[in-house]
């Protein structure tokens, strides 16, 4: 009896977080999607996330930012590593890049580690997830990551 009403009591509190995440803005939305489903040496296919799961207006536009972020992030602690002697807290990261929900830095940079595409340019703590190295020259030397180092 006390299991059925376990496993009762779990059932209604997945359909909550799901209507919860349904209802919530196209970020937190998208965030909630890739803390579920960014799998360490699996790429994520932004693609696959515009043609069939976000597939609103809304949801494009949050996803397009996002994305643009993404590429934008190891260029900004390049720079701001060198204006500072130091890399930028996460917090920095997501203030620079406006990222309103609170985990979406997080995602971001753990989509960067599971992307077996994707270079090595930065190293974070694991405990506290703040980054710990960054490599500036990796970063200024590749086509996608360095360009907006190089369109100063």
């Amino acid at each position: 009896m006390q299991k059925c009403i376990v496993v009762a009591v779990l059932a209604l509190a997945m359909i909550a977080c799901h209507r919860q995440a349904e209802s919530a803005d196209p970020e937190t939305r998208i965030v909630a999607y890739l803390q579920q489903h960014v799998t360490p040496g699996q790429p994520v296919l932004v693609t696959d996330l515009y043609n069939n799961v976000f597939t609103t207006p809304e949801d494009r536009q949050a996803l397009q930012r996002m994305y643009d972020a993404f590429f934008k992030i190891p260029a900004f602690c390049v720079d701001y590593s060198m204006k500072n002697g130091k890399p930028p807290t996460l917090k920095q990261i997501s203030d620079q890049f406006q990222l309103k929900v609170p985990s979406e830095v997080e995602v971001l940079f753990r989509t960067m580690e599971a992307d077996p595409r994707m270079p090595r340019f930065i190293e974070r703590d694991r405990s506290t997830g703040e980054i710990t190295r960054i490599d500036a020259d990796r970063i200024a030397a590749d086509e996608k990551f360095g360009k907006p180092l190089r369109n100063r």
